[in-house]
């Protein structure tokens, strides 16, 4: 993931890139879950937030 010049985010989705999905580690959250949208809240027991999890922080431009 990362945040290009716009300040627009950008999500890698391994399988949509061919990527065995079964390599990759199990998520640990839902990000982004939008409230306004009337959809059904993830119920798979992982914290659900409306952006990146409270403790993100970008890293440092290098």
């Amino acid at each position: 993931m990362l945040d290009d010049k716009q300040k627009r985010i950008r999500v890698a989705v391994p399988n949509v890139m061919g990527y065995k999905v079964a390599e990759f580690p199990e998520p640990t959250y839902h990000a982004f879950y939008d409230t306004t949208k009337g959809y059904p809240k993830p119920s798979d027991g992982r914290p659900v937030y409306e952006g990146l999890r409270p403790e993100f922080a970008w890293p440092e431009p290098a």
